[in-house]
């Protein structure tokens, strides 16, 4: 084989490669938002099944992130459902002092939003930022208000969503369901692995409600 040939064959494995992991991206958010309980008969069928599946993957959208970047800030209104295939997102708070408070973390195969601002078309109260090296697909609120037209009884979707607020991700079952700051850092742990590979001491810390501090002294301490 010559140079040429194996440079040709090296980007043609790159670009099916490429092609492959952005079609498992979106099946996996398909996964989310077809995964209705009780599912509707329609969906029962296989070819309107399919012809859903069609057209949400022709909505959905993936977005590659080498670098932090915000994604959403305070008063703006959250106007993308994002999926996080790979990496972390936290979502924080800041006050007068510009002090920032970490208040939400998402890290693989998570669903992504501030739920109240997306579904009720008000100013978020959060700022969203995406960690390095993370990849996201996600699809906008006109593009969603599209399928429902098309597709009405996919409107389940908005009652997942407002379940899914309640649910998950939130730190309120860190800062009440474990009293201890090492009880909750070890349930963070558990919950999100290899986050202290991901995501600052700072961060970790704020989640927490410790100072960095108290962080490292807790995590010498217990070793």
């Amino acid at each position: 084989m010559d140079l040429l040939s194996g440079m040709q064959l090296q980007y043609n494995v790159k670009m099916l490669t490429k092609i492959y992991l952005e079609r498992m991206i979106k099946q996996n958010l398909h996964d989310y938002l077809l995964d209705l309980d009780p599912m509707p008969d329609e969906l029962k069928n296989g070819l309107t099944r399919n012809e859903l599946i069609r057209y949400v993957d022709s909505q959905i959208s993936t977005s590659h992130h080498s670098h932090k970047v915000l994604i959403l800030t305070a008063g703006m209104i959250s106007d993308r459902i994002y999926f996080v295939e790979k990496g972390v997102v936290r979502g924080y708070t800041d006050n007068e002092h510009g002090k920032e408070k970490t208040i939400f973390l998402w890290d693989d195969h998570s669903i992504m939003t501030d739920v109240e601002s997306f579904i009720h078309r008000t100013p978020s109260h959060i700022y969203i930022e995406v960690m390095p090296n993370s990849i996201l697909t996600s699809i906008s609120y006109q593009q969603l208000n599209t399928i429902f037209e098309s597709f009405p009884y996919t409107r389940r979707i908005l009652n997942r969503l407002q379940l899914y607020q309640n649910e998950y991700s939130h730190k309120c079952f860190y800062n009440f369901a474990k009293p201890s700051a090492w009880e909750r850092y070890q349930e963070l742990l558990k919950r999100y692995p290899q986050v202290e590979q991901k995501v600052s001491k700072e961060t970790i810390a704020s989640f927490l409600e410790v100072t960095p501090q108290y962080l490292c002294k807790m995590i010498k301490e217990n070793r």
